[in-house]
């Protein structure tokens, strides 16, 4: 085994951004089932075993980004890979060839080679259609990590890998009486008892039934644990007509009938009066008398209020 496989080199890292060849832009963006071929790591110095181990490494990062749908490895070597394809090297030109009879969108090769005591990676991701190319350089100081520094390589061309979607969680929320709306966090979720799922985290719920007070309350989901949230409504008081205040204008009114006030035997002297002098004076012609009339503002002495007094 050579001295770089003992874990003995000491090599620069070094990291030279991304290369393009072959095109000034990538070319098309990956979508959901882009069609990505890798192929088995390649490499002058490196055991089989190891090169296997490197090419599952590639193919478990792959697996990490899900806009990609990966296509089985070729079993042969990339080499007689390139000879198929008429090639003389592993340029854009040949991937792309190479990724076309395989009905790829994407090809991706990494090689890994010993350049006088130093591993070299390289990782190259060509785009099939426009023979663009992505392609990070860069070394490692031990054999040991070599996967690793793939992987890093990788993330420079695919970038961070995707973060999985939080899981969603069984939520029971009950009421009692039962039938009150729901709402988390303003969304209106349905009637309890109602079973939601939602992510990990703080949320604010409200529940409204018509004749009962609204309920406030926080709202924890936990995983690995029973999500329930139960709230019991009390309900709104609403008075009776008996307790009603009576106002006061309308208590006193209530008390004295129409025919019994004031105005109305006042009203009736007055016509009484009128209706006695009228007839006195139809009666007796040429015949004057004067007088005067009192009336009492006692509402008890109204039927007697009418007084003459003759002159």
């Amino acid at each position: 085994m050579t001295r770089s496989l003992n874990g003995k080199l000491v090599i620069a890292t070094v990291f030279a951004g991304m290369v393009l060849a072959g095109s000034t832009a990538f070319g098309q963006e990956p979508s959901q089932g882009t069609r990505l071929l890798p192929l088995r790591v390649s490499s002058n110095k490196l055991p089989a075993d190891e090169i296997a181990r490197l090419t599952e490494t590639v193919l478990a990062k792959l697996g990490k980004y899900p806009q990609y749908q990966i296509l089985k490895v070729p079993d042969v070597d990339p080499m007689d890979l390139m000879v198929d394809a008429d090639c003389t090297d592993f340029d854009a030109q040949c991937l792309a060839n190479i990724g076309a009879g395989r009905g790829a969108d994407f090809v991706l090769y990494t090689e890994v080679s010993d350049l006088s005591g130093r591993f070299q990676v390289q990782v190259r991701l060509v785009d099939v259609k426009t023979r663009a190319v992505k392609s990070p350089e860069g070394g490692t100081e031990d054999a040991a990590r070599l996967g690793e520094f793939v992987a890093v390589a990788m993330e420079r061309i695919f970038g961070p890998e995707p973060q999985p979607e939080p899981e969603l969680l069984k939520v029971d929320i009950a009421s009692s009486p039962a039938g009150g709306e729901v709402y988390v966090d303003r969304d209106f979720v349905g009637l309890t008892p109602v079973a939601v799922r939602l992510k990990p985290g703080e949320y604010t719920v409200r529940i409204a039934k018509v004749g009962f007070k609204e309920m406030v309350g926080p709202l924890k989901v936990e995983g690995r644990k029973a999500n329930v949230l139960s709230m019991s409504l009390s309900p709104v008081d609403i008075p009776v007509a008996s307790d009603l205040p009576v106002p006061s204008k309308q208590r006193e009114v209530s008390k004295t009938p129409w025919y019994g006030t004031w105005w109305f035997w006042t009203v009736v002297g007055v016509v009484v009066v009128g209706a006695g002098t009228t007839a006195g004076l139809l009666l007796a012609p040429g015949h004057h008398q004067t007088g005067s009339i009192g009336l009492s503002p006692n509402p008890s002495l109204a039927p007697k209020d009418v007084t003459l007094f003759s002159r």
